[in-house]
């Protein structure tokens, strides 16, 4: 099952201020989920001015990090399709 995102490109380099949030460098691709909009009072067309949204939740695909960023420091670039981690497939156990 997938879900609905969006993902936005870093304008500007941004150092983390609090321990919630993720550090940018420009260029980096971010992934924030609709479902975390949503919460915030996300209303349609809104995924596309990410500086009237304030802060975003969010997946810093570069860095791998996982946190909140200004949406002031970021441009949209078009939506994605989610999909939940793969788990990793594990060897069967032998009885010992």
């Amino acid at each position: 099952m997938s879900a609905e995102g969006y993902q936005y490109r870093a304008l500007y380099d941004y150092k983390k201020e609090r321990e919630e949030d993720i550090s940018l460098h420009v260029g980096d691709i971010l992934l924030v989920s609709k479902g975390a909009l949503v919460a915030l009072g996300y209303t349609d067309g809104l995924e596309q001015r990410p500086d009237e949204i304030g802060w975003l939740p969010g997946f810093n695909e570069t860095t791998q990090e996982k946190g909140d960023f200004p949406g002031t420091y970021v441009e949209f670039i078009g939506k994605k399709w989610i999909s939940p981690p793969t788990p990793k497939a594990t060897a069967p156990q032998t009885p010992t």
